[in-house]
This record gives structure tokens, sequence and C-alpha cells, in this order.
């Protein structure tokens, strides 16, 4: 499955299941499977939905087990009703599905958690950077502020305190379920699904601060402001469960710029999986439902991890198996 957050037609937030050129209502969809296939009446059926397949993202992810379930049964349900063209409604006559043209898509989690950003996880950037890497097994991460992140078809402002501007390409991974000291092997059981993360970076910032080697201060805080500028984290524009990506080490991905790749890569080249991301970093900071683990920018020998933007470009974001996140440089 695939689950996008759109704004319907009377302005209210909802969740989409993606079914090809569509996007189904969850919450009034779960209200026709309950009155349909379970005999509930209607105003019960509306109660219901709205509390197990609510409309906010983080609700719904929040619901851990549970609403990972009833999540499983409304798409099985819809996958049977919703496959012919026209649009179909629930018993209260709240609209189903959509065109994916008739609605605006938001960032898939409008109520974002923490985002832990991974730095240095692809051998290549170490060596583009000439910086010295992370001790083996481990990793570096900095904190993004969720008012930062932006969604599909949003614009990234062009700062006006850095002159060099570069986009990463990066598989973000959703958490699921409260917990601390998750071990590699039951790491993936903690995932609710993945999404495109493309963290944009003042590099000349970044330059101006940058130590050598392992004397990296103060160059740190400069990665902070870098990375925390308003619309320089575009998310989405779905979150794939896990049922669609089984494997998150082996997900290819390209970023392009005007059309042009600049970027490409696969995640089975990081140096820690996330597997390992997630019991390195869960060792001492509890994981919540909604936080957003963005795992390090991809490349390779060929095709760098950073890719330079100008205002007026157009940069697209794609991991097989997710989606194409589009935003703009303005």
């Amino acid at each position: 499955m695939k689950l996008a957050s759109f704004r319907a037609h009377n302005g209210e937030v909802r969740i989409g299941l993606k079914m090809g050129e569509k996007l189904a209502d969850l919450t009034a969809g779960f209200e026709k499977y309950l009155v349909e296939e379970k005999g509930v009446l209607h105003q019960s059926a509306i109660e219901a939905a709205s509390t197990r397949m609510p409309t906010s993202m983080l609700a719904l992810i929040e619901r851990e087990e549970e609403g990972q379930a009833d999540l499983k049964e409304a798409g099985v349900y819809l996958d049977k009703v919703a496959k012919g063209g026209e649009a179909i409604f629930a018993p209260s006559g709240a609209r189903i599905t959509y065109g994916l043209g008739e609605v605006k898509l938001l960032k898939p989690m409008p109520e974002l958690r923490r985002c832990f950003n991974i730095g240095v996880n692809y051998p290549v950037f170490q060596k583009m950077m000439g910086v010295d890497g992370p001790e083996e097994n481990k990793t570096c991460m900095f904190m993004v502020t969720p008012e930062s992140t932006i969604g599909p078809e949003d614009i990234i402002q062009w700062p006006q305190s850095a002159e060099e501007v570069c986009a990463e390409l990066e598989l973000g991974v959703i958490i699921g379920r409260t917990a601390k000291r998750i071990s590699q092997a039951d790491a993936l059981d903690y995932v609710f699904g993945y999404t495109i993360v493309n963290d944009v970076t003042g590099m000349d910032i970044i330059a101006k601060g940058m130590g050598t080697g392992r004397e990296g201060l103060p160059g740190a805080y400069y990665i902070t402001r870098a990375k925390t500028f308003d619309t320089f984290q575009p998310v989405g524009p779905y979150i794939a469960l896990k049922d669609e990506i089984p494997e998150p080490q082996n997900v290819s991905g390209e970023l392009r710029v005007n059309g042009e790749p600049k970027t490409k890569g696969n995640t089975k080249d990081m140096r820690c999986s996330v597997r390992r991301l997630i019991e390195y970093l869960s060792e001492d900071i509890t994981f919540y439902p909604g936080d957003l683990i963005s795992s390090g920018g991809m490349g390779t020998e060929d095709f760098m991890p950073h890719g330079f933007v100008k205002p007026g470009d157009v940069v697209e974001a794609e991991l097989d198996g997710i989606g194409v996140l589009k935003n703009y440089v303005r």
C-alpha cells in the first residue's frame, strides 16, 4: 500500500490510499466497509470510522498494530469496490475516490514529530567532502525541525544567507511504534513505512565553518543552520508501507534537476543499514510513532550525492517503490 495526505474539495485534510491514478479516502472508505461488510448502522459507522481510520496520518500511525490491521482490511475492501472509473461514495454521502489531478497532495504526515537526518552514510559522500567518516558501524546525526519540511509540488525558497544550494536524495524511514533499545533483528518491526526525503543544504554556509578530519567544530553548528532553513526538507509524495518495500537495502533512486540526472544510487551502499540506524539511534533515544529517519544522501562515483540548484529549477527526487517527489526552487 501507498498512502498520501491530501486536501479534499471541502478543504479538509484526509488520508488517501493510492490506487493507480486515483486516491481513495480511507475514512470514508472504512465507513462504507463497516456498513456493507459488517452490517454496522450508518451513524455508528461514521463514528467508528473517524476513530479507527482517522483523517490524521499521525493519529493513524499512533494506533500502531490495531491501526495497521484496520488499514489492511480497508485496503482489501477498497481494492474490490473502487476499481472502476467512476467516483464512489460512502453511505453518508462522503466521496471516497478522487483522481490524482483533482486534489492537492500534502507532505504525507503534516504532523511530523521529529526528523533525524543521517550524515555521511554512503562512502562516496565521505570521499566527496574530504572528511573522515564516523567509526565503523556508527554514524552521525543531526536534527531538522518539522517546520522545515514541505510536501510535493511545494516551493523550495531560495535563502538570503546562502549562495550555493544543493539537493540530496534520501530514503526516509517512518517509525510506527514506541520503543527504545531496538535490536537489528527486530528493527523493521518498528517501521510504519518509507518515503522520499530531499535534504536541501546551503553548502557555502557549511564550507565556511567545516574543519578538517575529525576537527569538525565549529562546522557542526554551521550544518544545523544550513539544513534547517524554511522549506529545505521536502518529503513525500507517499508513504510506502512495508508490504511495498520488504527489503529497504535494495532501493534504487535518481535525483533530477530540470530533467537531467544529477544523482543516482542504491540503498545497498549504505555504511549503516536501516536496521542498524534504528538500533544505533534507539540505544539512548526513545522512538515514537511519526518520527522520521532520513538515512543519508545516496550517490555513486559517477553520480555524486549533491545536485546543485538555482532559482527557477525543477527538482525531482525518485525512489523505486515510492514515487517521484517534485519541487520548485523560487
